[in-house]
């Protein structure tokens, strides 16, 4: 059903077609309808709803207010489709494509309803608002379809770069497509601050080896009560699931503590994995767990049911939440941390450790912790 979706969005969606209009000429069109503006370079829309075709050039196009489509065509390019429900196409080359507001240092702030196409190529994606070195803002429940390519960041919300602090926690839709992708669900202030974010997201691996963050990535904090996520990491499986919030340093190099967690569910794929069910942490004495089901899928997977430390090897903390937690095929490890969980090593050889609380194992080779 999710492929069938994205399919009708591509179809409806093709930029490279074109109307005749009265005077003879091919009308560019983007979503199925007529562009009102076109050209290459810098293009700035209007406060109503523009239609906007770009070039094969690297083009940047703002499409300030209202409800804009923004098709880009070829080239690297700069999309943002500026405040309102917008709906933006990349199309090939290396493109970061923005559902709100752009900025390179000042504050930003947004929040619509976007559908995000990176098409082909090594995209940027982001639902909400992006600055390098300011705040940025903004929650709207987004789609994002990076389609072939490695996507180095797709994000549900706002990114603050270098800034002191990025918020947001739609609802969002995120398809990585094939590739080598990075999901991230909320928020990210992944060198410069604390970011907050909280939205029930769908986070869809596809093809290719994914690191994915159900929640939000900060580097002095991440916060919000987490979200119910759904994680699948595809049939191929990926490299990281985490199902709630990510500190992108350890505590010696600032990094701090990662609060709040929702119950999530993580489907690993044939890959040998690092799945984790809450947060992996830099400050380890504040710590948030939820009830999370994780399925290990195929492979040799290390699976932890609670928080880790920010190298991820070590179940960190003394929240924990009642997880259920398949090893799926493969030679599995799996550590339950805190709280009474169940785990089960299914086919392999597998450890399960229930670490600590009333836990129940069964299929597992090897058991320690567990009554």
């Amino acid at each position: 059903m999710r492929r069938g979706i994205l399919m009708v969005i591509l179809f409806v969606g093709i930029a490279a077609l074109g109307v005749t209009g009265a005077s003879g000429k091919t009308v560019p069109t983007c979503f199925g309808k007529s562009a009102t503006m076109t050209g290459s370079g810098t293009i700035d829309g209007t406060a109503g709803n523009d239609v906007i075709v770009g070039s094969d050039a690297a083009d940047v196009i703002d499409g300030k207010g209202g409800n804009d489509l923004i098709c880009g065509l070829g080239g690297d390019d700069l999309l943002s489709g500026g405040l309102g429900n917008d709906q933006l196409d990349g199309g090939a080359g290396d493109d970061n494509v923005i559902g709100d507001v752009y900025s390179e240092s000042g504050n930003v702030a947004g929040g619509g309803n976007d559908v995000l196409l990176g098409g082909d190529g090594n995209d940027t994606m982001t639902g909400d608002s992006w600055s390098w070195e300011g705040t940025a803002e903004g929650g709207g429940n987004d789609h994002l379809y990076g389609g072939n390519g490695d996507d180095a960041h797709m994000g549900g919300d706002s990114v603050s770069v270098f800034g002191t602090s990025a918020t947001g926690g739609g609802n969002d839709y995120l398809d990585g497509g094939p590739g080598d992708d990075g999901l991230t669900g909320d928020s990210a202030a992944p060198f410069g601050g604390s970011a907050t974010g909280a939205g029930d997201d769908v986070l869809l691996g596809g093809l290719g080896s994914e690191f994915i963050i159900g929640d939000s990535e900060g580097l002095t904090a991440a916060n919000g009560s987490g979200g119910d996520d759904f994680i699948d990491m595809g049939t191929d499986g990926g490299f990281v699931a985490i199902g709630d919030h990510n500190i992108n340093a350890p505590s010696s190099e600032s990094g701090g503590p990662a609060t709040g967690a929702g119950d999530d569910t993580i489907v690993g794929g044939s890959a040998d994995e690092f799945l984790i069910g809450d947060s992996s942490v830099g400050d380890e004495t504040v710590t948030a767990a939820g009830n999370d089901s994780i399925d290990g899928g195929g492979g040799s997977d290390v699976i932890f049911g609670d928080n880790t430390n920010f190298d991820g090897d070590a179940s960190v903390g003394t929240a924990g939440g009642n997880d259920r937690i398949d090893g799926g095929t493969g030679d599995d490890a799996v550590f339950a941390g805190p709280a009474d969980d169940s785990l089960d090593g299914s086919a392999g050889t597998d450890l399960c450790d229930g670490e600590s609380g009333i836990d129940i194992a069964k299929r597992c080779e090897d058991i320690a912790n567990i009554p």
